[in-house]
């Protein structure tokens, strides 16, 4: 029984893997490569649904940084998106899970992006509403013991599992399209792991033994740009992907906590299983 419990969770991992990937290939091909646009330059039919054909332009301009999608533009990151610095927090003001706020921190961002459910804290004190952050938002972190760039810059999604309102700390941005942009919040998360855009901001980092990333060295790097019915449908493409890898995370928790509680008493004795696998206590 505990070993198909295991097979489930590592089914789960799996498939929540290949949605990442699916997501970032996608990404990859439309606002990295340009592979729709150059299969029109090409005189070849874009591999993308037919719906979706009209929204990319036949056509590749000259650009600061190399030839883009005609259309499109190049423009600091700060010119699309709001950069805030999460809650400096008293380790006194951490307290048991579900005593305060959920508390996003350096801990919650895996080494390469993505969100780290087991590095949640818990946080009571003062905060200010600056320092909140909803399901959906963009974390990055800014902080990082050496130069190994493993963490900093990295960004994460907030998964709704910890609620509607939750608080990020100062080893954090919180980074939100600015109201008219173009851009999305599924759109930041893969822009900021794409390698060009990720070699950017690792490029404004600075520091002794701890590697800091400022406001302004979010702020300044350069990205390309599409329109917003483009950004848009990556969005309606996507975001059920993360939704659904969110799910399988959670299922996996659930399972996890199941099975690490049945261990010790089965073990014990308190808890038997029948020939035919139902549970008895």
């Amino acid at each position: 029984m505990l070993g198909s419990l295991d097979d489930k969770i590592e089914a789960n991992r799996r498939m929540a893997r290949t949605l990442q990937e699916l997501a970032r290939a996608i990404f990859k091909s439309w606002f990295v490569d340009f592979d729709p646009v150059r299969a029109k330059v090409e005189g070849r039919r874009p591999l993308v649904p037919p719906e979706l054909e009209d929204l990319f332009p036949s056509k590749l301009v000259d650009s600061p940084i190399g030839p883009i999608p005609e259309g499109w533009e190049v423009a600091r990151l700060g010119e699309h998106v709001e950069v805030v610095r999460g809650l400096s927090y008293r380790g006194a003001d951490l307290v048991e899970e579900g005593e305060g706020l959920p508390l996003h921190n350096l801990n919650s961002v895996r080494e390469g992006g993505g969100y780290k459910y087991e590095g949640i804290k818990w946080y009571a004190g003062d905060y200010k509403d600056r320092h909140l952050v909803e399901p959906g938002d963009v974390i990055v972190a800014n902080t990082e013991q050496g130069h190994d760039y493993l963490l900093i810059g990295y960004p994460a999604i907030v998964p709704r599992t910890f609620g509607e309102e939750s608080l990020f700390s100062a080893d954090l941005f919180r980074v939100r399209p600015s109201e008219g942009s173009s851009v999305s919040c599924t759109f930041l998360y893969h822009a900021l792991r794409a390698p060009r855009l990720r070699g950017a901001v690792v490029g404004y980092t600075g520091g002794t033994t701890v590697n800091h990333l400022s406001v302004e060295g979010l702020r300044r790097p350069t990205c390309v740009v599409p329109p917003s019915d483009l950004t848009s449908a990556f969005d309606r493409l996507v975001r059920p992907m993360l939704d659904l890898e969110e799910q399988l995370v959670d299922e996996s928790r659930t399972l996890a906590r199941l099975r690490d509680w049945l261990l010790p008493k089965l073990i014990s004795g308190q808890v038997r299983v029948a020939a035919e696998s139902s549970v008895r206590g």
